[in-house]
């Protein structure tokens, strides 16, 4: 699992999440034989065509009218040259059909492939797109979903093209790359890019916790992004959610819901009465309810942390609404394992009891310590507060001490 990474990380995937709030990046998954026609979005809006989007050689075309009048680029139609001139601010275009060149802003450019019509529609290649906007354009090959991230919405959160692209092909979800020229369905296998853990998940074996991040689109939930944890315990019992008092070593049956549980036909049912899809990918993965999860590896021992971290959250559709709202929590912490906190609201959640304990808006310090998976922050105030911790692994697939998580926050080293 790839997570969050610095200001090219957090705040990015939760901008994703806050785009993607007409319910992009579903979590069920069709089952039929046939791919699913490929759908289109510009930021929080789906965009409707008369042509459906098509892939020609693994380049993807679309048409060029309705997508390109929904960022606000006006379009001018040449019938005798069969040419068309787009224009937006101080971008501007032309491109001719049949050609494998446009001019953008007085500039040559080459085509993945040529503008064609069909049905007397023009389509156009959908990097074209990207280039000629300055929006990024994202595929997730899971769901056959093409997100276009407008240049304005980037910059309103204050995040470069590059640094988007950089994420999502680290993150594994979305890539920026053309979709495959035979993109899967919707897929069994947790899509293009995901990779074969260390060692394949038995579901006859499991054993320790496990976590995955899920998409909070209208940043209701989770502030943008939740974390599914799930802790499978001896003796077939089973805790759903954030361990109350830290990680997995920490719980006690007799304290919070340790609920029994079994596996039959792809089900994981529990006693109480719940019951989640859950499979095993082709690659070795675990899927809960459409989450790719993986094992939360502990921390070594007398691990200590160094630097400025900082969390980035949002309620609502940012900018959208007078009830939208955005925030940031930031920790510094010290190798002599002392910390600095700022507008801390760090809390956890059994989700079988409903217990919850939190530290809201702390600022301040204190101390700090970290043994397996469970970091005490010890406030000098007198409160004391245990959640889950883990470290995120880097681009080598070994832990990045920048990356980190504390409960259901995603903290990192912003370096920018």
């Amino acid at each position: 699992m790839q997570a969050f990474k610095t200001k090219t990380g957090a705040g990015l995937l939760l901008f994703f999440a806050m785009l993607l709030a007409t319910g992009f990046w579903g979590l069920k998954q069709a089952h039929a034989e046939a791919p699913a026609p490929i759908k289109v979005a510009v930021d929080t809006k789906w965009v409707s065509f008369s042509v459906d989007p098509l892939l020609d050689g693994g380049t993807t075309l679309v048409q060029m009218r309705p997508l390109f009048e929904s960022m606000g680029i006006s379009l001018k139609w040449d019938q005798k040259t069969r040419t068309i001139s787009g224009q937006k601010g101080s971008m501007s275009f032309t491109l001719k059909v049949d050609s494998p060149k446009a001019v953008l802003n007085g500039k040559e450019i080459a085509l993945d492939k040529p503008a064609r019509v069909i049905q007397g529609n023009t389509l156009v290649p959908l990097r074209f797109v990207g280039e000629a906007t300055g929006g990024l354009v994202a595929w997730d090959p899971k769901n056959r979903e093409i997100t276009i991230f407008s240049e304005e919405m980037l910059s309103q959160l204050g995040l470069t093209k590059e640094q988007a692209a950089e994420i999502l092909n680290k993150n594994g979800t979305m890539t920026t790359s053309n979709p495959p020229k035979n993109p899967p369905g919707t897929g069994q296998t947790g899509g293009d890019e995901e990779t074969a853990p260390a060692e394949t998940v038995k579901l006859d074996k499991l054993q320790g916790m496990y976590v995955g991040m899920r998409l909070d689109p209208g940043g209701y939930e989770c502030g943008g992004a939740c974390w599914d944890y799930y802790t499978f315990l001896l003796g077939q019992k089973i805790v759903v959610g954030e361990p109350v008092s830290g990680g997995p070593e920490t719980i006690d049956c007799s304290k919070q819901a340790c609920t029994a549980y079994s596996i039959n036909n792809n089900r994981l049912s529990l006693s109480n009465g719940k019951s989640y899809s859950i499979r095993v990918s082709a690659k070795g993965n675990l899927f809960i309810e459409d989450v790719q999860l993986a094992p939360v590896k502990p921390v070594t021992a007398n691990f200590k942390l160094s630097g400025s971290y900082v969390y980035r959250g949002y309620s609502g559709m940012a900018g959208a609404n007078s009830a939208s709202s955005a925030w940031e929590e930031w920790i510094t912490f010290q190798t002599d394992g002392t910390f600095k906190s700022d507008n801390l609201t760090l809390g956890s959640a059994d989700t079988g009891s409903g217990s919850t304990n939190s530290s809201a808006g702390a600022s301040g310090t204190g101390t700090y310590a970290i043994t397996g998976n469970t970091i005490t922050l010890k406030f000098s105030d007198g409160k004391t507060e245990r959640f889950v911790f883990f470290v995120h692994p880097g681009k080598d697939g070994k832990p990045n001490p920048q990356d980190i998580q504390i409960g259901d926050r995603n903290f990192y080293v912003d370096n920018d």
